[in-house]
């Protein structure tokens, strides 16, 4: 104590390793009223350094119990968050299992039943004091000494497993207390407790059912769990891999200021679990604060030595929202490349970053995209997400891409394809319709020549259009179908162009090979006769008049149509 007393005087950081020699309590208990009351920084540091140690140190029950009373009265958010921590450690329940043997008379047989229990291993360490006994042979009270494995095996615990669960329910009062009191200061100071948890402390899981205070704070509220004196459990036919975000006061969690303390235990948590709960809780309540992180936020998302963080970081890299440098941009994906390679991510989180706005982003979408296996029917079904794509930059060789996994006679996918041809980006648009031109599964496709009448995007309709004019005959279309393609050709009038011309020779041809089709498709020529373009006129009264040649019967049709047309009695005009 001698040299414990010096070290503290001079501000020796010997001093919590020295203290951890001494097991005299009486010692102990005079020199922790000196250490409470002094109120220098270093004492202070020297009771958090104290607690991040191990509670196995026989005799030091009563420096533990007066700095926690000390703590809890002082209302000492720091100290207490170790206290909640270091008492959660001292349970921790082992898995055994038990043989129950039922006896069969009609077989004469034992039938052994078999289960699983957790149960409290004996590592209770005493006070190294001298026990009072009476000697069985002589019947004399004798004085037994403290046994001295307690100095040497650190698996013991000091107090009773009784006063363990005490201490680890008072610690949680204490901040339980804080959230219906003090709202305010509640989320901080849970927050710096979280900070405390290792994963070492949650290696097993029962090792979670285990940490009072962490079940509490993070899954309180959760349906799978209920809580008893003794201990937290779960429901009879529940799992642990139920277990979602469910903290206990959770509308603190929603504010805005907690967003910031979920990022914290985001990105600093020593404890998966914890960093699981934080990143939950930012997706549910605070999805715009992720949509805008700072680039240094990001860089530390993925240059985090956890791979499921670096994943969540590339997946937050497909928004972008916060970053609108180029260069940092440029830089944040070049980091990324670094330390996330694509077999990491999920085909979602891929295609995510593929279809990103961000140039950079979108460009190692792709290549991601270009290293996966593509054998699976599901996975080129999901690639329909392409046509969603923002980058007009990287939309061209997105689609050359895609197409060329979905677009080949063995793994051709109508779906993808149409999801490229209603694409917003013109430059996909266009090198689907390139790629169409050329594509035999496609082009022998009826159902995708019919969907593709239903066009909202000009480009597309005249590709069509000329496409169709280069073709000895239609894909199994009946005239009917193509009729609403011609018209929206023909009435696009913003435009002129060889489209509409070819438009109107395709559809005379289409009323001479059938003239049942003519009510419908007829008043269609109207709109080229009537165009104020004098090239569109010439080639729509060209299409009356060599119509009228080969179909003279369709003469009543022409006069209903275009009753500002005289026609003579032969049928020429």
């Amino acid at each position: 104590m001698l040299l414990v007393g010096e070290y503290f005087d001079r501000e020796d950081d010997r001093f919590v390793e020295e203290l951890r020699k001494v097991s005299h309590a009486p010692s102990l208990a005079g020199f922790v009223d000196r250490w409470k009351v002094d109120v220098r920084p270093w004492p202070r540091r020297q009771v958090l350094a104290y607690l991040r140690q191990p509670l196995n140190v026989p005799g030091h029950h009563v420096v533990v119990k007066r700095l926690f009373k000390q703590a809890e009265a002082r209302g000492d958010h720091e100290q207490m968050a170790l206290f909640l921590a270091a008492f959660d450690r001292l349970i921790r329940r082992v898995r055994k299992r038990r043989r129950r043997y039922e006896w069969v008379r009609e077989t004469r047989q034992s039938l052994v039943h078999e289960s699983e229990y957790l149960a409290t291993p004996n590592n209770t360490l005493l006070p190294p004091i001298k026990r009072k006994t009476v000697d069985p042979r002589t019947g004399r009270t004798i004085e037994v000494p403290a046994p001295r494995y307690y100095r040497v095996d650190p698996s013991m615990r000091i107090f009773s497993y009784r006063t363990r669960r005490y201490l680890r329910r008072r610690a949680w009062r204490y901040f339980r207390r804080l959230g219906f009191q003090k709202p305010a200061e509640y989320v901080p100071a849970i927050t710096q407790a979280l900070l405390e948890y290792a994963d070492d402390d949650l290696r097993a899981p029962e090792n979670l059912l285990d940490s009072w205070g962490l079940v509490q704070a993070c899954f309180g509220a959760h349906s799978a769990l209920e809580f008893t004196a003794l201990t937290a459990r779960l429901k009879t036919g529940r799992s642990l891999a139920e277990l979602t975000a469910a903290p206990r006061f959770e509308p603190l969690w929603k504010h805005a200021a907690a967003a910031r303390s979920l990022l914290r235990l985001l990105l600093d948590a020593p404890a998966r679990t914890v960093r699981i709960w934080a990143r939950q809780l930012l997706e549910r309540f605070h999805a715009g604060v992720l949509s805008a992180l700072p680039v240094e936020t990001l860089f530390r998302l993925l240059d985090h030595d956890d791979p499921e963080l670096q994943q969540f970081g590339a997946t937050l890299l497909g928004t972008l929202a916060g970053v609108r440098d180029p260069t940092a941009q440029a830089i944040i994906c070049e980091q990324m490349l670094k330390h996330v390679t694509g077999d990491r991510l999920e085909l979602v989180q891929t295609l995510e970053l593929a279809t990103a706005r961000a140039t950079p982003v979108a460009r190692i979408g792709l290549q991601f995209l270009r290293s996966r296996k593509w054998d699976a029917a599901g996975d080129r079904r999901a690639l329909s997400a392409v046509g969603t794509a923002r980058s007009a930059a990287v939309a061209r060789d997105l689609a050359k891409w895609t197409l060329g996994v979905v677009g080949s006679a063995e793994r051709y996918d109508r779906d993808v394809v149409l999801a490229l041809f209603d694409s917003l980006l013109d430059s996909m648009r266009e090198a689907t319709c390139d790629w169409f031109a050329a594509a035999a599964a496609a082009q022998n496709d009826p159902v995708l020549w019919t969907r593709l009448m239903e066009t909202p995007f000009h480009d597309v309709r005249l590709r069509i259009v000329e496409l169709l004019d280069r073709r000895a005959a239609r894909p199994r279309i009946d005239a009917r179908d193509l009729g609403p393609l011609w018209t929206s050709v023909l009435l696009g009038v913003h435009r002129g162009g060889r489209h509409k011309l070819k438009a109107i020779e395709q559809l005379a041809a289409a009323v001479v090979d059938r003239p049942d089709a003519a009510p419908q498709l007829v008043p269609v020529l109207g709109a080229a006769v009537r165009s104020v373009r004098r090239p569109e006129q010439r080639g729509g009264l060209a299409a009356v008049v060599g119509l009228l040649d080969r179909r003279p019967e369709l003469a009543d049709f022409v006069r209903q149509a275009l009753p500002e047309l005289t026609l003579a009695t032969g049928g020429a005009t």
